[in-house]
């Protein structure tokens, strides 16, 4: 092994969190009684929702706040009739029990499992990350899962990054494998461990943010990581 650890993202890189995240927004809208238009209502709230993380990884914007502030922006948009202290908290339980993984995520890490050490480092809320993760075929692969809102601070931020070094002293033999260049990659790059940026859409990057490594298949990690 080339590396003594790999932090794996979670969402978009192993999880298949489009998938989970439409489910939960559909059964939520049902269960308060909005059936209509839905395709086009989730469409619009994937666009506040992406923006109301931008502003959290800005830390513009608390967790605590973010998870009330998309559906209140949302229902003012939409003329819709919901309390956001009421659907959110059943969205985030629906969006809690998805645990649809992403083509050859199971493989991946079941084949680095015990070659080196592996953690999972997540953007995310603990109420969802960790029941989707516990009831995930990926739980028993892992040991470690580092999520921002208990650790105080997003990817890309120095202090998510010492947090996990001051559990796992493998700095200078680590690598970081996910789909965001913004989060993921910028920040292993500002502390100077090695990136891997997974874009299975073969996203053109017109950023100043480079990895380390490219991939568009999980399996191509063997061909880097061995």
């Amino acid at each position: 092994m080339n590396y003594d650890l790999i932090l794996f993202d979670a969402d978009g890189t192993l999880f298949n969190f489009d998938k989970t995240e439409k489910e939960a927004f559909e059964k939520a809208m049902n269960a308060f009684g909005i059936n209509h238009d839905i395709t086009i209502l989730h469409q619009k709230y994937e666009k506040i929702n992406k923006a109301i993380w931008q502003d959290f990884q800005d830390k513009k914007i608390s967790s605590v706040k973010l998870r009330t502030e998309r559906f209140r922006l949302f229902a003012e948009e939409n003329n819709l009739n919901i309390i956001p202290e009421d659907i959110s908290p059943a969205y985030l339980i629906y969006l809690s029990q998805g645990t649809h993984l992403l083509d050859g995520a199971e493989e991946t890490v079941e084949y680095f499992h015990g070659k080196c050490e592996i953690a999972m480092a997540t953007n995310g809320l603990s109420d969802v990350q960790k029941p989707r993760f516990a009831a995930s075929r990926l739980a028993k692969y892992f040991k470690h899962i580092f999520i921002s809102e208990e650790i105080g601070y997003p990817k890309p931020d120095k202090e998510y990054f010492e947090y996990i070094f001051q559990k796992l002293p493998f700095k200078n033999s680590t690598i970081i494998i996910g789909d965001n260049l913004s989060s993921d990659i910028k920040g292993g790059n500002d502390f100077g461990i090695d990136t891997c940026w997974f874009n299975p859409q073969k996203l053109k990057n017109n950023t100043k943010i480079i990895p380390t490594y490219e991939i568009q298949d999980l399996s191509e990690l063997k061909e880097i990581l061995v």
